[in-house]
């Protein structure tokens, strides 16, 4: 194809070009697939900042190709091909986290309806980008002139997507958001809505701010953790499941993390009560001045009477959350799908 344009008077020089193109292709696919694999499970709780990042990945991608018109034919590779993986990166990027705004769009499930007129919308946006280009082009292909061009519509680009997200408000329950509003919850046994949490929240709603700060939480809860992350013997696994052996969680406190398990029958019910129960643990603990290394009977009572609180409050705070039009039916959190149990109950969790 690049031959059939006029690219070269040689067939090797056409061959040889053709080949550094393919190859830059399939060097980006190899890194977009690497950084896939380690980030990709925090497509779902972080959309909006994922889609900022992305935006941010387009932008250096972009930057990166340009330079190949500028830089030697010997660098041509290395540029296209980290530029193209950047770009290929906010590609798929931008795939999983609009599947969230477009949800978010259509309460009443009318999903394809939404999906078809933001195609339509996009076509006419590729449109007016092509058209533009274009025209651009047409007054000059110069380095020096892309790079100005770029200089003034990169910013804007990522100002725009920096106020599109900061306007976007999700009622959906991420690990941020419903660790703060359980813990709010707990001081002072009510819910609050959307705005009350904006001076809690860093980076677009999903994340907290850190603790010792106006707003932060002390409790650093991970979700999904393994068995060998939560405990440190056998011995703290056998304590914990005969006091939590009707659950589908576990919960352990261990070099300063408040870790839970789920069992691979969890639901999001159990999910929130999970948080809510961590929060709880944890501020007993604190109040308490409660070290597990010193007084680990002491620390299984206080986790046995958090978890009577969190199943006394659990249905009030449920209850609350509907109230104030929180989606209490999913929640989304950074899951690498790491059960404790494969298919049977906690009681079976010493045998693993």
């Amino acid at each position: 194809m690049l031959a059939s344009l006029g690219l070269g008077a040689m067939e090797a020089t056409g061959g040889a070009v053709a080949i550094q193109w393919v190859l830059k292709d399939g060097i980006g696919e190899i890194g977009k697939l690497f950084f896939i694999k380690r980030y990709a499970s925090s497509f779902d709780s972080h959309p909006k900042t994922w889609k900022f990042v992305c935006e941010l990945l387009s932008s250096v991608g972009s930057f990166l190709q340009l330079c190949t018109s500028i830089a030697s034919p010997k660098l041509f590779l290395p540029l296209a091909a980290l530029g193209n993986t950047f770009e290929l990166i906010h590609e798929s990027i931008w795939m999983a986290s609009h599947m969230t705004f477009t949800k978010h769009f259509a309460p009443s499930g009318n999903v394809g309806d939404i999906v078809a007129k933001d195609d339509a919308q996009m076509s006419s946006a590729h449109l007016l980008g092509m058209l533009s280009g274009v025209g651009l082009i047409s007054v000059s292909h110069s380095p020096l002139f892309l790079f100005g061009a770029f200089a003034v519509l990169s910013p804007i680009n990522i100002w725009a997507t920096y106020k599109m997200l900061n306007s976007a408000e999700f009622e959906i329950l991420n690990q941020a958001k419903l660790m703060l509003l359980s813990k709010i919850f707990i001081d002072t046994g009510k819910v609050v809505g959307y705005e009350a949490l904006r001076n809690r929240e860093i980076g677009f709603g999903e994340w907290i701010k850190p603790s010792g700060t106006p707003g932060g939480v002390s409790a650093r809860i991970k979700l999904g953790a393994s068995a060998s992350s939560a405990y440190s013997n056998t011995n703290e696994v056998e304590d914990v499941i005969d006091i939590m052996q009707h659950e589908n969680y576990l919960i352990n406190y261990h070099k300063g993390t408040m870790w839970v398990m789920f069992h691979e029958d969890s639901r999001s019910n159990d999910v929130i009560k999970a948080v809510l129960h961590a929060n709880k643990f944890h501020d007993m603990l604190a109040e308490q001045n409660i070290h597990r290394d010193t007084a680990w009977d002491k620390y299984n009572e206080i986790l046995k009477e958090s978890l009577e609180w969190s199943k006394e409050h659990y249905p009030t705070f449920v209850a609350e959350l509907d109230s104030k039009e929180w989606q209490s039916n999913a929640v989304y959190w950074n899951d690498r799908q790491v059960f404790c149990a494969p298919a049977f109950s906690f009681e079976g969790l010493v045998r693993y």
